[in-house]
Order: structure tokens, then sequence, then C-alpha cells
């Protein structure tokens, strides 16, 4: 499940996150791995939660997604320091799969950005929607590559495609992170 919550500047983000956190329920209810996501703008939450099992997820609640395509190196290890998110309302499952398909083949096979480490494109299980989110090195990184043009392809198939709107998007960087290990023991990483 991914969800964004407003949150007017820094000091309410990072209210949102320990309120969140705190109401965090112990397992085998609650999610395997919960990350929080600060948007650079000071103005959204972004919260990514990740449960091994379909049976676990509240029925309510933000949408549902699922990983259908990745690009990422074999070796990669890098963390990252800045996530850019995009999000679409599509016309169906056939829609997410076209879409998703057409910006991975438009991708550059060698020789992307140094700064870049990963996509990842999620579809809502509803059939309704796309989220590409992808890993940076740093916000500098991404943004020498949008001025280098690196993403005008891109930017191309996501304004031309029939069926495809785009929704929002947002440059984040990670705040905390909450595993859980299969014994039900928790783990907290981040500010």
């Amino acid at each position: 499940m991914i969800g964004t919550q407003y949150a007017d500047g820094l000091e309410r983000q990072q209210a949102v996150v320990a309120a969140e956190l705190q109401s965090l329920t112990t397992p085998p209810a609650g999610p395997t791995a919960v990350s929080w996501f600060l948007s650079t703008d000071g103005e959204t939450v972004l919260t990514l939660a990740q449960w091994a099992d379909d049976t676990a997820v509240p029925p309510a609640g933000p949408p549902r997604y699922r990983l259908y395509r990745s690009l990422v190196e074999e070796h990669e290890t890098r963390v990252p320091g800045c996530l850019i998110t995009a999000a679409f309302d599509v016309d169906g499952p056939e829609r997410q799969r076209s879409f998703t398909d057409a910006v991975v083949e438009a991708q550059p096979r060698e020789g992307g950005h140094p700064g870049a480490i990963s996509a990842h494109f999620l579809h809502s299980i509803d059939g309704s929607r796309v989220l590409l989110y992808t890993e940076w090195t740093t916000v500098q990184a991404h943004q020498e590559s949008a001025e280098a043009g690196d993403h005008d392809k891109g930017h191309e198939l996501f304004s031309g495609t029939p069926g495809v709107r785009l929704t929002h998007g947002g440059r984040f960087h990670l705040y905390r992170a909450l595993r859980r290990d299969r014994a039900g023991g928790a783990s907290r990483g981040g500010g």
C-alpha cells in the first residue's frame, strides 16, 4: 500500500511519521516493512507499507499495488538519497501493461545517468493506476539528468499515450524505515 498525506513543513512531516510509527500493531497483524519518505518541498509524507501475505492487508485505505517491472543493475548496492514518483490514472489493466512496457523500452540500454539507481513500476490491483518510482543517489543527480534532457522521451510517453493521465508526482528522501523479521521482531532505521 502506498499513501500520501499533506503535512505543512518539516516538523509536521516528522509528527505524521511519529504518529504512524506509534500506531503500528505488533505482528502478525502489521506489515512486514514500512518506509516513510518526506517530500523535499516540506509538504508531503509518502508511506510505503509491505505485507508478506495479501490476506493480512486491511481492506480499506490507500490503493494496493503489485510490482510489475523494475529496471536495476544486477549488482547495484548504492543507497538511494532521493526518490522520484510519478502517478498515473489509466484505462484498465491492458493500458497499465502497455504503457509500462513502452516506458521501459524507451529507456537507454547503456550509459544512463550515473546517479540513477533503479526504476520500479507498480500497478494498482484494481487496474486503474500506475505508480513509477525511481531511485537516485542525490536530488542533484536527478536534477542534472532532467536538465540534460534524459527524461524527455519518457515525458512524451507520459503526456502522449491515450488512456494515461499523469495525476501527480514528487521528490522525496527516506526519513525512517521499520522492518520486521519472521519472528515478529522490529528494527528501525532512519531519522
